[in-house]
């Protein structure tokens, strides 16, 4: 009897695991998918990047105040429907120093639909009634800036038609000031960017902007090519001029009707106004091509990961504040994801993102699916609150404070994270994933896209390791970790594959 051989080949394979331990870095790099590491970050939205897990992201709440000093954990919310405010226009903090009382007090002051103000006590014994401010119309409002006439804290609210006083005693209106886009004071002196000529800068000694003399006016000009004058900001001891294409330092002197500039910075695109900020010992602003950090001397690049988002996009529309070490922008970004979250179904939308940006550690946070009309910091002695008003339809008549509550009001967040495009460092082998590990507090899935198939697989709630068999083939892969409820907290995540020879 004759025994031939078996000729026949048999692949071999060999078994490989990946863990992503680098939830907490976010967003790793704005490369080519096969450049990246497998478990690095491509993109993400409405997690919290903690700890190295994924955590109840980002949301807002109706805005919730204390009736008294006495016990600030007995919190309520305002009526806005009782005084017939369906629209939320403006928002901006108001501190003023009582003379009688000797101490401060802390309102919010809104705009409603009717171009009409309204108070908002932060310590709230009025049982979340707006107090009307006054009978004054504010039609044309070009901009809003705090202010101090007389030992009196007061808002200034520029319009095309005039300016209005508005202080915690009387609001009038002055029709002779002309409608200034941003204006502050520096060694008594006041600066100001008309509207109607925005490549001069106005100022003039007399502090007391109701008593505007055109005659006692002085202007500066610059014809240059960094574009019209956009914000004023004071900070190191100078005036920064913002310009649509650069940033000028004024030195100004007390005692003299002298100044020198120093022009510190040319941008290829246009700076935001809306989104510069002083935030501690920097600047931050943004403009087409991604976020910088402004020192007073020089410009840094910052968060260039997401340079990728703001490419192409008008972001007029930003807002921006700092509060408890964080940058907060409200603005516009394109996922390049082909996804509708939240406000992005209505095609009206200004801004469709929140970005939270550590100013130390420059980690970021994002808020996706969110049309933010404004937002501003509340830090006053009793409590720290981000709050903000809306464009969206179902939100404009709704003020809301920054929570981690995976939910905007009660609407339930998206959440993803996403990995590039990987070969899993075996280029033009076939693998197999075949397990998928992780720890989970919520609900959540993992989806698999290969260049073969597309599979998602499902998670439930534990505080126990999970272990599910998976089977997906292919080259190269994608993972991706979803989840559509409130709160979350995946961890520790390892994908076990075949890699076939």
């Amino acid at each position: 009897m004759i025994f031939y051989k078996n000729l026949k080949k048999h692949k071999k394979t060999e078994e490989k695991n990946i863990t992503f331990s680098v939830f907490g870095e976010g967003v790793i790099s704005n490369e080519d998918d096969l450049i990246s590491k497998p478990n690095e970050c491509k993109s993400f939205f409405n997690f919290t990047l903690l700890d190295g897990a994924l955590k109840t992201g980002l949301g807002f709440k109706e805005l919730e105040v204390p009736a008294s000093t006495d016990n600030l954990t007995y919190v309520h919310n305002f009526d806005f429907a009782s005084k017939n405010i369906t629209e939320i226009k403006d928002l901006n903090l108001f501190r003023y120093l009582d003379i009688e009382d000797d101490c401060y007090y802390y309102h919010l002051i809104i705009m409603d639909q009717n171009d009409q103000l309204w108070t908002l006590l932060l310590i709230d014994n009025a049982g979340g009634l707006p107090i009307s401010k006054s009978a004054l119309y504010y039609t044309d409002l070009v901009s809003t800036c705090p202010y101090r006439i007389d030992q009196f804290d007061c808002l200034l609210y520029f319009t095309k038609t005039g300016m209005i006083y508005s202080s915690a005693y009387n609001t009038e209106k002055f029709n002779d000031v002309p409608a200034l886009l941003s204006c502050v004071v520096h060694y008594n002196k006041v600066f100001g960017i008309t509207n109607t000529n925005r490549n001069e800068l106005v100022y003039q000694s007399n502090l007391d902007l109701r008593e505007w003399s055109s005659e006692a006016t002085s202007v500066i000009e610059f014809l240059d090519s960094m574009g019209a004058f956009t914000k004023l900001v004071v900070f190191n001891d100078y005036i920064y001029l913002f310009r649509e294409n650069g940033i000028t330092k004024i030195s100004s002197y007390s005692s003299r009707d002298e100044f020198s500039f120093t022009h510190l910075y040319a941008s290829t695109s246009k700076i935001y106004e809306n989104s510069v900020c002083a935030c501690g010992e920097v600047i931050f602003f943004v403009t087409r091509e991604g976020l910088f950090s402004f020192n007073g001397t020089s410009v840094s690049k910052i968060c260039e990961e997401y340079d990728n988002f703001f490419k192409n996009l008008d972001n007029s529309n930003c807002s921006s504040c700092c509060m408890d070490g964080k940058y907060y922008l409200a603005t516009k970004c394109n996922f390049g994801d082909g996804e509708v979250i939240g406000c992005e179904s209505n095609s009206t939308m200004k801004n469709n993102v929140l970005f939270e940006v550590d100013i130390e550690s420059k980690k970021v946070d994002l808020l996706r699916g969110v049309d933010i009309k404004k937002i501003v910091s509340v830090d006053i002695p009793y409590y720290s609150k981000v709050v903000a008003c809306f464009n969206d339809a179902s939100n404009k008549g709704k003020l809301g404070e920054l929570v981690h509550s995976g939910k905007n009001f009660n609407s339930v967040t998206s959440k993803k994270w996403q990995s590039f495009s990987t070969d899993l460092g075996y280029k033009g082998k076939n693998k197999k994933i075949k397990e998928i590990i992780l720890n989970s507090s919520y609900p959540c899935e993992v989806q698999i896209i290969s260049d073969v198939e597309t599979k998602t697989y499902s998670f439930v709630g534990s505080d126990k390791e999970q272990r599910v068999l998976a089977s997906v083939n292919g080259r190269n892969f994608q993972f991706v970790f979803i989840t559509n409820e409130a709160e979350s907290h995946i961890s520790k995540p390892m994908i076990v594959f075949d890699v076939i020879s």
